[in-house]
């Protein structure tokens, strides 16, 4: 397991690389110390999901409670391990986090240049509950997450064994 360091600076950079052109696509800036800084902040608190393959990040969700919501503050796979055992090594792990509190809903935000993460969230059911010019915001109930196809098939490819971990 990677040292908080190392691990914040592990999804900094896999950030830069998935994030970076979006948020500024937006009209807004993407340093790398800044968005560090912003993410150290919001781990003091957050629930920590991570998949490793040979000693590289390569998809992390982080979590927060917020009211009776979770609030997604990133979640993230490379490009190259875009598949359902990834994913569902993501999702077992985001789920199980989501266990421990009263928390009914999950929020998440997304910038309307990000059209990828905008069609995932529709897929999975999400509603759109705000809306400005930059940005789209998303809810869904956690009990309609848990039996939504995407996370049934993608936790069962997942389940084969496949090691993941959670930092909390």
């Amino acid at each position: 397991m990677a040292s908080d360091a190392a691990l914040l600076d592990a999804i900094v950079d896999l950030d830069m690389a998935l994030l970076k052109d979006h948020t500024e696509a937006a009209g807004d800036r993407f340093e790398r110390e800044c968005h560090r800084q912003a993410l150290k902040e919001r781990f003091e608190c957050a629930e920590i999901a991570t998949v490793w393959r040979n000693d590289r990040l390569i998809a992390y969700s982080f979590i927060w409670p917020k009211d009776d919501r979770w609030f997604v503050g990133g979640f993230a796979i490379h490009p190259a391990h875009r598949n359902a055992a990834i994913l569902g090594e993501l999702f077992r792990q985001v789920l199980e986090c989501t266990n421990a509190g009263p928390q009914t809903h999950v929020e998440s935000h997304v910038y309307k240049t990000n059209r990828l993460s905008i069609d995932f969230h529709r897929k999975l059911g999400f509603e759109i509950i705000q809306e400005n010019e930059k940005g789209v915001a998303f809810a869904q109930k956690m009990d309609v997450l848990r039996q939504h196809p995407i996370v049934r098939r993608a936790e069962r490819c997942a389940a084969g064994g496949i090691k993941w971990t959670i930092r909390a």
